[in-house]
């Protein structure tokens, strides 16, 4: 185990560093006061003429004409003499901090005379057809933390797993996830998790419930980042917060159709057990990130179509007539690459695919979805045999969240009995290495008394200063659209009213969709496409290609999502 751990943490320190990104606000009209506060802030002003640029030194402001002197750039600030404003771009904090302090103004095309280096100017502030102020682009710069360590700590977790391999492979997958979330904290902003996962063309836009855990407002507001940080179009049709109060003694969550449930008396199961028999108990008994990965194979397993199953045992009281089953859980990297390696198979005929997907009715999908087991289904035992409760849907590979799911317990079958409880029994199924799995348990009282209020955004402002709140306010036809990696929103709201006694907990309540970015040479592989009609070929799939990983003693691991 000493050496996997040290293999592990060896491609851990592979993994690229924090990095550092600028975006670029323009402002398209420059007045004196805008200038005279650059200059007051000890801003490096860059002037800019056709194809040349100076630093201005010596500056001052009078009478609305800018004055000073033209001066050569020095070599470290002409790299960053010209930017595009529409992407992110990024930059070495000890070595380059200095970028963030750059402000770059452009003289009109009209503008004469022609300027050199050395020339004392007294230019009017109008004759500036634009500023470009260089900022840190907060929500990417946090995205280039994050992920790394998120697929480090995944690394480690299956070096771990798989104790007897002696070579780990690193492999480069096609990514895929859904709108990225941050929640402003004193700390600045944190990761929150995905929105609207699985929802990979416009006949599957759908809502979706983020709880967002400790997000409290400052001076009266809460910010959020939208951002997108992979090749993808994301569609956000609606971003709205929703706060519930609820008594302090009580949490909230909502289930996949977004209605609220209390839990008072959360009851972990008695066992836990696979196909197998295997006990993974402790792995679900607890929120330790100790996963159970629905990895077991056909061979032991016994379904051709490497599903995995996990048995759950709860002691319910005998009158209850519902429960609710709660789970942390989240999809898993593995399945993150294996969907990728599935659009390979389109070729260069994926765009046209996606388009006509975007046309199908949307319970074709959604049928498909099921059957190949992307979902975590949900079963209840009953006198007649395993009856199908409902499914948790995608929530992207990048941040597990807790789910609730309430349960009609009135057709349960009653395994053993004693007292005033008895035993009742969960099954969830999930495709090969699709989910994992880190907690598990039950509530069996009716929900409390609660409020909540839907609060909309106040503003929303893109990187490029740019107002979007109009396409997040109402559920409609009008959307939000980022189509660049890098490209975000600062959405604000404003709190709700206190209410004395009880706690407040917030969700974000958003619906989209989102379309992949790619661009395949090859041609498409219908023979093999066709097999995907039948129902659990997506997990046999992500069997085969696992077992193609393992097959020379290797690990699979994938690079981190930002490049």
């Amino acid at each position: 185990m000493g050496i996997i751990l040290f293999l592990a943490l060896f491609f851990v320190c592979l993994l690229p560093g924090c990095r550092y990104f600028y975006r670029i606000n323009t402002l398209k009209k420059v007045t004196p006061t805008e200038v005279t506060k650059y200059n007051f802030q000890n801003k490096y002003l860059i002037l800019h003429q056709g194809f040349s640029a100076w630093h201005i030194s010596e500056l001052a402001i009078s009478d609305n004409i800018i004055k000073g002197q033209l001066t050569q750039l020095p070599e470290n600030r002409v790299r960053y003499q010209s930017s595009k404003p529409k992407r992110i771009h990024r930059y070495k904090k000890k070595t380059e901090y200095y970028v963030l302090d750059e402000v770059h103004l452009y003289l009109d095309d009209t503008f004469v005379p022609k300027l050199h280096q050395g020339d004392t100017i007294g230019i009017a502030v109008s004759s500036i057809s634009k500023a470009e102020v260089y900022q840190k682009a907060v929500g990417r710069t946090t995205i280039s933390w994050v992920v790394p360590i998120i697929a480090a700590t995944y690394l480690v977790a299956v070096v771990v797993a798989a104790s007897a391999a002696v070579v780990i492979v690193a492999t480069t997958a096609t990514k895929s996830s859904c709108p990225l979330v941050y929640a402003k904290s004193d700390n600045g902003f944190t990761f929150a998790g995905e929105i609207f996962g699985g929802a990979v063309y416009s006949s599957l836009e759908r809502h979706d419930y983020l709880p967002l855990p400790g997000f409290n407002p400052s001076k009266g507001r809460y910010e959020l980042l939208i951002s997108n940080g992979l090749p993808e179009i994301q569609y956000i049709n609606l971003a709205e917060l929703m706060i519930v109060n609820h008594p302090k003694n009580a949490s909230v969550l909502t289930d996949r159709q977004g209605k609220i449930h209390t839990i008072n008396q959360p009851e972990s199961p008695q066992e836990a057990l696979t196909t197998s028999t295997s006990d993974i108990l402790s792995l679900v008994n607890m929120k330790d990130q100790q996963c159970f990965l629905f990895d077991e194979e056909p061979s032991v397993t016994g379904d051709t179509c490497a599903f995995n199953t996990a048995f759950l045992t709860f002691r319910a009281p005998d009158l209850a007539e519902t429960g609710k089953l709660i789970i942390k859980a989240g999809n898993s990297l593995w399945g993150d690459y294996t969907y990728g390696e599935f659009t390979k198979l389109f070729g260069y005929n994926y765009g046209a695919w996606i388009k006509k997907q975007g046309k199908e009715p949307t319970e074709k999908y959604s049928r498909w979805k099921l059957d190949q087991r992307f979902a975590l289904m949900v079963y209840l035992e009953t006198k007649t045999g395993w009856q199908f409760v409902d499914y948790f849907d995608l929530i992207g590979p990048l941040g597990a969240r807790e789910m609730i799911m309430p349960v009609d317990l009135s057709q349960a079958l009653i395994t053993s009995s004693t007292g005033h409880e008895r035993q009742i029994r969960i099954k969830l199924e999930s495709g090969f290495k699709f989910w994992d799995l880190d907690y598990a348990a039950m509530d069996f009282t009716t929900d409390t008394q609660f409020t909540f209020d839907y609060v909309k955004p106040s503003s929303a402002t893109t990187e490029t200063g740019i107002d979007v709140t109009n396409g997040l306010t109402e559920n409609d036809s009008r959307y939000y659209i980022q189509e660049n990696i890098g490209e975000e929103a600062l959405v604000v709201f404003k709190d709700s009213p206190e209410i004395r006694g009880m706690k407040k907990s917030v969700f974000l309540h958003t619906k989209g969709y989102y379309e992949h970015v790619r661009n395949y040479p090859n041609p498409p592989d219908k023979k093999q496409l066709e097999t995907f009609l039948i129902p659990g070929r997506f997990s046999k799939f992500s069997f085969d290609n696992y077992t193609e990983f393992m097959k020379n003693n290797s690990v699979f691991a994938e690079d981190p999502i930002i490049p």
